[in-house]
């Protein structure tokens, strides 16, 4: 069975809008119709989230495509197949080795599947208020062959009934309850994620990221043990830390200073945005604006906390203190002695480069550090915490485990919500069985003091 994925696919346009200014790369769905005209706009109005949500509410759609491709002669009602639509994500499509539709979907995580539920949702109730405005008039479910009017249909379905929304319902039209069609145990989502062993890191920086020049003589590479200190004692996500413009740092009052900015919006003393600097200076454009599938320079940026609103940037804060010292160190011999700055024509104001010059990318630093994991031993898996996010949840919970308030834990990891914080505060299973060792030999201290008590007042 040909199913609409392969007769549909994302592509990367250039919108251009009325008003002056950058025009932004955005995704867009392909049909043998064309265009998806509505989704098109729909992701041009979102076009300041980031490029991941703009590509899951890509996916998401096709997902419906497909599925209302696979399924259009089988079901009776709009109000059905949205239904089961939303159950095949969770369940599957195979049964008994077996899959009619042709999909042969596997059963997905409940978190993804409400993921993608989520963006149809919110395209549907975008969808359907557009039409309304616009008047539009709606053909006959079976006379709606086109995938842009199906997905009409779908926007009136869900505003009407909800549909969308069934799996939130515990009795739902497809007779099953979520906790029926999902068949997952309970999870602890604020179980401690897995951190990057302390007594390891030392081990990393001095054999993990050896070098040796053409001289034979052995050295430490600068870049990759900066990356990984300002990840490990300092909080930031990888695509953060590769963000930093060489003047991002300074020594201001004795202090170490290292300020994160917006890719787009961070502003320099001169007032100027970053993205204009990019522009104008370079003739760039901020690398959270770059096509994720295409480019290599892409980074993502997360909703931080920025805790400098004029421009629009936060702070690193090490944690312990005099770590900050050993990076500016660091810092200062890489620029003098290591970095390998930009060709002509070709400058940039990133921080790290490449052995071309060029700005360092995502994918080469997960390279080297996952060689550098393996050069001192260790197995390179997220569940070991030896990925290079393992070093932000080391900061996390050495926090926690000094005694940090949450509050204080939120502000330094840049978190723009508590509860994105609770999970560092959470115990290990380490911590826990120390926890329980400790209560035991204070309720046995507790039973000593009561029978020596005891024989004091007997005798």
């Amino acid at each position: 069975m040909k199913t609409i994925l392969e007769a549909s696919h994302r592509e990367y346009r250039t919108f251009i809008a009325g008003t002056p200014g950058l025009q932004p790369v955005l995704p867009i769905i392909l049909t043998e119709h064309g265009v998806l005209d509505q989704f098109a706009r729909y992701i041009h109005l979102n076009r300041r989230k980031s490029r991941s949500w703009q590509d899951s509410a890509t996916f998401a759609v096709q997902l419906l495509l497909e599925y209302m491709e696979a399924n259009q002669s089988t079901s009776r009602t709009p109000q059905a197949l949205f239904s089961e639509f939303s159950t095949a994500l969770f369940t599957g499509t195979i049964e008994r080795f077996n899959d009619p539709s042709g999909l042969w979907w596997q059963p997905r995580q409940p978190e993804d599947a409400n993921k993608l539920i989520g963006h149809l949702t919110h395209f549907s109730d975008w969808l359907s208020s557009f039409n309304e405005k616009s008047n539009l008039q709606l053909n006959p479910w079976k006379e709606a062959t086109r995938h842009e009017q199906r997905l009409n249909w779908a926007a009136y379905s869900h505003s009407r009934d909800n549909s969308f929304l069934s799996h939130l319902w515990q009795g739902d039209p497809t007779g099953y309850s979520r906790s029926d069609r999902t068949s997952t145990p309970p999870i602890n989502r604020q179980s401690p994620t897995k951190a990057f062993p302390e007594e390891k890191f030392g081990l990393l920086i001095e054999e993990g990221f050896r070098r040796y020049t053409r001289d034979t003589l052995r050295s430490t590479d600068l870049r990759n043990s900066l990356i990984s200190y300002l990840m490990h004692f300092g909080g930031l996500r990888l695509s953060e830390a590769l963000s930093l413009w060489s003047d991002d740092v300074s020594i201001e009052d004795g202090e170490v200073i290292v300020r994160v900015f917006h890719p787009q919006y961070g502003r320099g003393n001169n007032g100027k945005k970053r993205s204009d600097i990019l522009q104008q200076r370079y003739g760039l454009q901020p690398r959270n604006t770059l096509v994720k599938a295409t480019d290599p320079l892409f980074l993502g940026w997360k909703n931080c906390l920025l805790t400098d609103p004029h421009r629009r940037c936060f702070e690193v804060y090490f944690h312990p203190h005099n770590t900050g010292l050993v990076f500016a160190a660091l810092w200062r011999d890489y620029h003098l002695k290591q970095r390998v700055k930009p060709t002509a024509g070709e400058n940039h104001p990133y921080a790290f480069t490449n052995k071309n010059g060029q700005p360092y990318s995502h994918r080469m630093f997960r390279k080297a550090h996952k060689l550098a994991i393996e050069r001192i031993g260790l197995e390179y898996a997220k569940l070991h915490g030896t990925t290079p996010h393992g070093h932000r949840h080391a900061y996390g919970q050495r926090l926690a485990e000094n005694g940090a308030d949450p509050l204080l834990i939120k502000n330094a990891m840049h978190h723009a919500s508590i509860t994105s914080s609770q999970i560092y505060t959470e115990p290990t299973a380490m911590q826990i069985r120390r926890g329980l060792c400790d209560v035991e030999l204070r309720l046995r201290g507790q039973d000593i003091d009561d029978t020596t008590l005891d024989a004091s007042k007997r005798g």
